[in-house]
């Protein structure tokens, strides 16, 4: 899941902390060396050799030998420090001072301010790779411009620039994920029923895993010790009321169902009755999926809602429909209000650019996410969720 901006984002991040690192670089200036006395460089290697040729030249038979080496001494040619090559532990000395100025940013310059111009870079590549994941671009928008807020001006350790960066890229994703967030505790919510049942009502397009859905919010609700019912009112599609039933069967809660073309309000009714005389919990009512487009199917959703009167209304929808998802909402939310969002399939979404932006452009929260077949992949949603998908934190 987010493998498109999770590689993008890696990538672009990764480029422009290069360039900032090398402008840090080239900011330096190697500090001034002032040279030594000439005598503290000379190779002890040399000054062995020297002394035994000047023995050997005044071996000779003279009345006064002693004059004469102090003599050869004074004569022996000085050498030019200047002129000396240097042996190899001094240029492994210089080359060790130049490897320390090439990282000087590390160790002397304690901070650096980014380079405006490579930041209008980065804004400009991150919203393309957005943009091109099917992030809404009034999200990618509002992202970049907070981003830019974040970055501009900003003095950063310049041993830790790639650090410092991506901390702030997170932050500014968080942020714009906030706005996704419920602001409320699912599981609490439905244990405040006070005495009454807390009846959920499931829309949605066809073949966005309702039923699916379903069957794990039931299984989430028992091992929380919360007690549940499931109403099978997709009286329409073929082998739905059996599906529906084989699930309750497998987490052991009970089904309240009727024949195909029975009417579905009439079941959800039943469901809610039976939940209220045995003090069941919650009540789960399946609906037939249904396109925002069709009237019929529309009113007879509208009539579910009177009968039913449930407490939130969920839409489910596929994280592979992008923003499609969006208009889809809207539209069901001119004739019902929707209090939440749960986004199927998105192990399967390599983009995810909609769960960035279903929220932001429906004033609704997601709730959940599918990642799974199973019973237990369901996910609450929180912004430091996707921001780790997305940008795993910095070490």
């Amino acid at each position: 899941m987010f493998e498109g901006l999770r590689k993008k984002f890696s990538e672009v991040i990764k480029g422009f902390v290069k360039k900032e690192e090398q402008s840090a670089e080239q900011q330096v200036e190697p500090p001034k060396q002032e040279p030594g006395p000439a005598v503290q460089i000379r190779p002890k290697a040399e000054a062995k050799k020297e002394e035994p040729k000047a023995v050997q030249r005044v071996e000779k038979p003279v009345q006064a030998p002693k004059p004469q080496v102090q003599e050869v001494h004074k004569s022996a040619p000085k050498q030019d420090a200047k002129t000396e090559k240097p042996t190899t532990r001094e240029k492994k000395e210089d080359m060790v001072k130049v490897s320390l100025v090439t990282k000087v940013k590390k160790a002397v310059f304690g901070s650096v301010v980014l380079s405006d111009a490579e930041i209008e870079r980065l804004l400009s590549s991150l919203k393309v790779s957005m943009l091109e994941s099917d992030v809404a671009f009034d999200v990618a928008d509002n992202f970049i411009g907070d981003l830019g807020t974040r970055l501009k001006g900003k003095r950063i350790e310049s041993r830790s620039i790639n650090d410092e960066v991506v901390s702030e890229v997170r932050r500014a994703l968080l942020d714009t994920l906030q706005k996704g967030s419920p602001g409320f505790s699912f599981d609490e919510r439905v244990r405040s029923g006070g005495g009454e049942p807390f009846v959920i009502l499931f829309l949605g397009p066809n073949g966005t895993g309702k039923t699916t859905t379903i069957a794990k919010i039931a299984s989430r609700l028992k091992k929380g010790g919360v007690s549940s019912v499931i109403s099978a009112s997709d009286t329409f599609r073929a082998a739905a009321i059996e599906q529906m039933e084989h699930h309750a069967n497998r987490i052991g809660v009970p089904i309240i169902k009727s024949v195909y073309g029975a009417d579905p309000a009439s079941i959800a009714f039943d469901a809610v009755a039976y939940a209220r005389a045995r003090k069941v919990d919650v009540v789960l009512i399946d609906s037939a999926g249904r396109q925002e487009t069709n009237p019929s199917l529309i009113r007879e959703m509208e009539k579910m809602v009177r009968v039913a009167k449930p407490s939130m209304i969920i839409f489910v929808g596929e994280s592979t429909a992008g923003n499609a998802i969006a208009n889809q909402i809207v539209e069901f939310g001119r004739h019902m209000k929707i209090d939440g969002i749960v986004l199927t399939k998105l192990d399967c979404d390599a983009k995810g650019g909609g769960a960035l932006s279903i929220s932001h452009l429906t004033g609704i929260p997601i709730l959940f996410f599918g990642v799974g077949e199973g019973y237990d992949a369901l996910v609450d949603y929180t912004p430091e969720f996707i921001a780790d998908a997305i940008l795993p934190k910095a070490e």
